[in-house]
């Protein structure tokens, strides 16, 4: 060992043990600490939710088919509760015309086929448009192409049969797929996969394609385009061959709970269709809706539904007494969605009622009005009343129009929740407007002279929608 200062072992232990912060040690640990908090001082971009729902706009174009005439509906007709006046485009059978309207007069559709409408500009918000007949009496109103829509108790049999009637109003071609329940829930080759060639109209008679027996509820999806749905339901007396027909109206969704406003009166027998489309038995209550209150028949059970199937429930003693007590409506209440429809059976003629959806701004529909050349053949007048129920205390404004568009009633109606007003209609209402004020409202009308019908009452399409486009979002 080379002379000099003596280290002890101890003391070379313990410097070699003892940690040197060096400058580049000390770089690597401040840097990160400093990056990080300049970092938090920065305010970060906002971030885009990738599944904004589409925005609403100024409506610019509006399309609405009507179905094609049928024995008993040869009457169609359009108007406009836009407040402006037009011409609006018809396509009928692959030919096209201008047809004036104005809001509150009707316009007589061109004959043929299914009918084409389309508004643009000013004319496209509060399109309008009725398929019809007064004798007997029948009507539908004319629809906007959707994504799915359902339809209650229709049938496939030689006593009770139905025809769907698809109407593709694009350039482009449309399919759909229609699904069944029944006993079970099924589909058949010729009702999946259907494809609807553009400009063109597919009637499908479910007698022909799927015949048999049973109460059954179509469901109508449509996975390509667009497309307008009608059904036309019919049921045939087999020993004197008589036919009874009425439009079968449609039903947005299934639903939890389905208010069914409007049952037309006289001698006859009423049966509730519900359907389940669901894999669970569902349950449901049944109510009876007079103006002012609802309430539980006594007799009448909980209704179950087993999954996949369409029921049907005589309400004939039921209603028999409370009609004459001021019902109005049948409410189902139900732990799983399920779809609904009463039929109105008057031994001459056949009314059904469907589940009336929302309306949250205003509705508006046309009424059957015999035209002039055809008075003759209606034996008795025509007799309106809109029922209008309301979800909380407010008002609604009841407007109604002649054909030639001259104002024939201004009402405003108070509302009190969970009632239901009843307003007569003047004689040779052919346009009538609702209009709610502070609530949620439901509406229909019942028409009754030569037999009955009843009009669900729609919202107005008055907006459009945009869709929210990012770029590279798939």
């Amino acid at each position: 060992m080379s002379p000099g200062k003596r280290v002890r072992v101890a003391d070379v232990v313990r410097r070699r043990r003892t940690p040197r912060l060096d400058a580049v040690s000390a770089l690597a640990l401040v840097i990160p600490l400093l990056t990080v908090g300049v970092l938090a001082l920065v305010r970060q971009p906002p971030v885009h939710d990738a599944t904004q729902r589409p925005a609403l706009t100024h409506l610019t174009s509006a399309t609405v088919v009507c179905p094609g005439p049928a024995p008993g509906s040869p009457d169609g007709s359009v108007s406009t509760g836009s407040g402006a006046s037009g011409d609006l485009e018809v396509s009928t059978d692959g030919h096209k015309s201008s047809v004036p309207v104005s809001t509150g007069a009707v316009t007589r559709l061109p004959d043929g086929g299914s009918s084409v409408i389309q508004g643009s500009d000013d004319l496209a918000p509060g399109l309008l448009g009725l398929r019809s007949g007064t004798a007997p009496l029948s009507a539908q109103d004319c629809s906007v192409p959707a994504s799915e829509q359902w339809f209650t108790g229709v049938g496939a049999g030689a006593a009770h049969d139905s025809v769907i009637e698809l109407v593709n109003p694009d350039s482009g071609r449309a399919d759909a797929d229609i699904t069944l329940y029944g006993a079970r829930s099924f589909t058949v080759r010729k009702l999946h996969g259907i494809t609807i060639p553009a400009h063109r109209t597919v009637s499908l008679d479910l007698g022909r394609i799927v015949p048999r027996r049973l109460l059954l509820t179509a469901q109508v999806q449509v996975s390509r385009g667009r497309l307008a749905v009608h059904v036309l339901d019919s049921r045939t007396n087999l020993v004197d061959h008589r036919v009874r027909r009425e439009w079968l109206p449609r039903q947005d969704a299934p639903a939890l709970d389905n208010r069914l406003i409007g049952l037309p009166t006289g001698s006859g027998t009423r049966t509730l269709q519900v359907a389940n489309p669901g894999e669970d038995v569902v349950r449901a209550k049944v109510r009876i809706i007079t103006g002012d209150t609802t309430f539980t028949p006594a007799g009448l059970d909980t209704l179950s539904i087993q999954p996949g199937t369409t029921q049907a429930l005589s309400l004939t003693k039921v209603l028999e007494k409370a009609l004459g007590d001021g019902a109005v409506g049948v409410q189902v209440l139900a732990d799983a969605p399920v779809t609904a429809s009463v039929l109105t059976d008057l031994g001459t003629d056949q009314a059904i009622t469907v589940p009336d959806p929302v309306i949250k701004a205003e509705a508006a529909t046309l009424l059957p009005v015999a035209p002039a050349a055809h008075q003759g053949k209606a034996r008795t007048p025509v007799v309106a009343k809109l029922y209008v129920a309301a979800d909380s205390a407010g008002a609604a404004t009841v407007t109604a129009y002649d054909a030639t568009g001259q104002k024939l009633l201004d009402q405003r109606v108070g509302q009190q929740e969970g009632h239901t007003v009843a307003v007569a209609l003047p004689k040779g209402t052919a346009f009538v407007r609702v209009v709610p004020q502070g609530t949620l409202i439901r509406a229909a009308v019942v028409l009754t002279g030569d037999g009955a019908s009843v009009v669900p009452m729609h919202e107005l399409l008055t907006q459009g929608l945009v869709p929210q486009i990012q770029p590279g979002l798939n």
